[in-house]
C-alpha cells in the first residue's frame, strides 16, 4: 500500500472520529483482542515525563452499560439559552466502554521546579498534565479503533444529576457516585473524567439519531424531572427519539502556521 493510500484511511479515520456516535448495533460485539491492543495503547501513550496520570476502566458487562446510559448519562443540552432541556448521551451506551478515572501518583513525581525542587503533587500544573495525559491515551485509542472500522464517541458526564439521595446503587448521590460504584472507584478516589463509547453503529441510522431514546430531563441537576418527548418537537425523529447535533459538519477555524 502507498503512502498516498495510507494518508487518505487515517483521514477518513480521523473525520469518522470526530462524529459522536449515538447508536449501537448490539448483534455484534468487538474481538477481545481489539479491547486488550486498545488498553496496551491507552496505559502507553505519550505523557509528561512518562508518568502514569490515570487508570483506565473498560466496560463491556451489558447489564452495566445499560444502567449507566439509561440514568447516568444526562447532561446533552437540547435547547442551548432557551430551556433546561437535557437529553441522555447514548455514546455511553457502546459496545464497549473506555473510562478514564485521573490521578496524580505522589510517588511518582518527576517534574522539577526551576530551582531544582519537586513540585508538590497537587498543583494545578500537574492536574493539567493528568488531563492532557488522557487527552492523548484516548485520542490515541479513538484513531485507532476508527482505523479499524468501528465507531466512536466521547462523553463527559458522570456528575450532572446533583439531587441528594442515599440507599442502593441507583440511589447514589450524585451520578458520578454511581460510575464510580460500578466501576469499583472509592470515593475518595474518584475523578472521573472522560469516557470513550467504541463499537458497531446501528446501519439503519444516521450517526446522529437515536433510538429508544425518548425521554428528555428538567427541571435539573437538583429536584429533576424526566418527562416524554412530544412528537411535534423539531429536535427528534419520526420515532420521537432525540436527534442530537452534528458539529463535525462544520469547519473548524483552526489557524496552521508553518514558520
Amino acid at each position: 500500500m502507498s503512502n498516498t493510500e495510507n494518508m487518505n484511511i487515517e483521514r477518513n479515520a480521523i473525520n469518522q472520529a470526530r462524529r459522536c456516535q449515538r447508536n449501537w448495533d448490539y448483534s455484534k460485539t468487538i474481538d477481545e483482542d481489539h479491547i486488550n491492543h486498545w488498553a496496551y495503547l491507552a496505559s502507553h501513550a505519550p505523557s509528561k515525563q512518562d508518568e502514569s496520570f490515570f487508570d483506565l476502566y473498560i466496560v463491556t458487562d451489558r447489564a452495566k452499560i445499560d444502567f449507566l446510559c439509561k440514568d447516568h448519562s444526562w447532561g446533552f443540552t437540547m435547547y442551548p439559552g432557551e430551556k433546561d432541556w437535557v437529553a441522555r448521551n447514548p455514546q455511553m451506551g457502546a459496545n464497549c466502554l473506555f473510562v478514564f478515572n485521573r490521578k496524580v501518583d505522589e510517588t511518582e513525581v518527576r517534574n522539577v521546579r526551576k530551582d531544582g525542587t519537586i513540585r508538590d503533587p497537587n498543583e494545578a500544573s500537574r492536574w493539567d498534565n493528568a488531563y492532557t495525559s488522557i487527552g492523548i491515551a484516548s485520542g490515541t485509542v479513538a484513531f485507532s479503533a476508527n482505523m479499524m472500522g468501528y465507531v466512536t464517541g466521547y462523553g463527559k458526564n458522570f456528575g450532572y444529576i446533583e439531587e441528594p439521595r442515599s440507599g442502593d446503587l441507583d440511589q447514589a448521590n450524585y451520578s458520578q457516585d454511581a460510575w464510580g460504584e460500578v466501576l469499583g472507584i472509592k470515593q475518595e478516589d474518584n475523578n472521573l473524567t472522560y469516557s470513550l463509547g467504541i463499537g458497531h453503529p446501528n446501519d439503519s441510522l444516521k450517526w446522529y439519531e437515536s433510538k429508544d431514546n425518548n425521554e428528555y430531563l428538567t427541571g435539573g441537576p437538583i429536584d429533576y424531572s424526566i418527562k416524554k418527548i412530544d412528537s411535534a418537537d423539531p429536535s427528534v425523529n419520526t420515532n420521537n427519539d432525540v436527534l442530537y447535533s452534528q458539529f463535525s459538519t462544520t469547519t473548524r477555524d483552526i489557524k496552521v502556521v508553518r514558520v
